[in-house]
């Protein structure tokens, strides 16, 4: 167990790249963390730059000059590399030496490296990440944020679905995946890090090689990271592309890993497309079967949506709710298509 005055060796790795909107909310809130404040670990921040071309190392450089972050440069781009960049540069490979994983996207609780530290040590996990909460800015990134807090149109992923409860009597849940995370430096190192293959869906990647090896991948669940969505439509839709893209790649690698939760938006696709194809080539009964279903699938949308926006902090969201969820599914499932026919293409394997 680790306890207030143990003394851990902590590097925090923080991903960047066009974050001037978010770095400085980040780095304030985890220099807020009570464990920083209290000197109780010896931590170092480790900015891992992807050649950002606005603001964003300015800012650093000016607002925080004068702590101990290091910065190093990611030509590559990608996240998977810049964590291998952060963890080649820890200041620490010992037994008791741990990484966390921050994100410039969030803003952190002051606990949040304290209870990393302890879930990492108590559950003998090889990974332990917190609990998401999607926040928004204004009134559309609001209602984005209340889609994939609601529990309905995620997929029901564990880090979205589980509601925080800081009173909550089993701290610690076993689960597939996690939101960030934290690992020991030395696991890490024993299985070479995030796959630099994957520009996205590393973290997933990663989680799966540490199950195998009969590492648990731990839920803090009272633990919470508020996480800032996608600021516009294109973004969030780009966004939804690339995790259904990069799925098919997971799967090249590790087929056993699909998700009945992940097979929905698929399906979905592949169901719009077959009902505008039937109209124009299909007719007689088949037709009519078709255009029912499809009036079925649709009185199920429909009360999906209801649900959303019962969850919902603004009466009015339920006119941009049903975008934003088609939006989502959609583009998830056009990405995971377009995937695996990449990957049936030898595509992937060409990486």
């Amino acid at each position: 167990m680790v306890k207030e005055n143990s003394i851990v060796d902590i590097s925090v790795i923080i991903p960047t790249r066009n974050e001037e909107k978010y770095i400085e909310k980040c780095i304030k809130s985890l220099l807020n963390c009570r464990s920083i404040k209290s000197n109780s670990f010896n931590v170092q921040f480790i900015i891992v730059d992807g050649m950002s071309t606005d603001k964003t190392i300015k800012i650093i450089e000016e607002k925080f000059r004068n702590l101990n972050i290091k910065i190093f440069k990611n030509p590559n781009l990608y996240q998977s590399y810049a964590m291998n960049i952060g963890i080649k540069n820890s200041k620490s490979k010992k037994d008791k030496s741990i990484i966390i994983r921050a994100d410039a996207h969030s803003i952190y609780p002051e606990d949040y490296i304290f209870k990393c530290s302890q879930a990492l040590f108590d559950s003998g996990g090889g990974n332990a990440g917190p609990i998401q909460r999607a926040i928004g800015t204004n009134f559309f990134t609001k209602v984005v944020a209340d889609v994939m807090n609601s529990g309905y149109a995620m997929g029901g992923v564990n880090y979205r679905k589980i509601k925080y409860d800081p009173l909550r009597s089993e701290k610690y849940l076993v689960t597939d995946t996690v939101y960030l995370g934290s690992w020991r430096t030395l696991d890490l190192l024993e299985f070479k890090g995030f796959n630099e293959e994957f520009q996205v869906n590393e973290d997933y990647e990663l989680n799966i090689r540490l199950r195998k090896k009969g590492r648990k991948v731990i839920l803090i669940t009272n633990l919470i990271v508020d996480y800032f969505v996608r600021s516009s439509l294109l973004g969030l839709i780009k966004q939804f592309f690339k995790y259904g893209l990069w799925k098919t790649k997971t799967l090249s690698v590790h087929p056993e890993s699909l998700k009945l939760r992940q097979i929905a938006p698929v399906l979905f696709v592949l169901f719009i497309l077959s009902i505008v194809i039937s109209n124009i080539s299909i007719q007689g009964n088949l037709l009519i079967f078709l255009n029912f279903l499809f009036g079925f699938i649709s009185f199920l949308w429909l009360i999906l949506i209801l649900l959303i926006w019962s969850k919902s902090s603004s009466v009015t969201s339920i006119f941009l709710i049903p975008l934003i969820v088609l939006s989502m599914h959609i583009s998830w499932g056009l990405g995971f298509l377009y995937g695996l026919s990449k990957w049936l293409l030898g595509g992937w394997n060409k990486q």
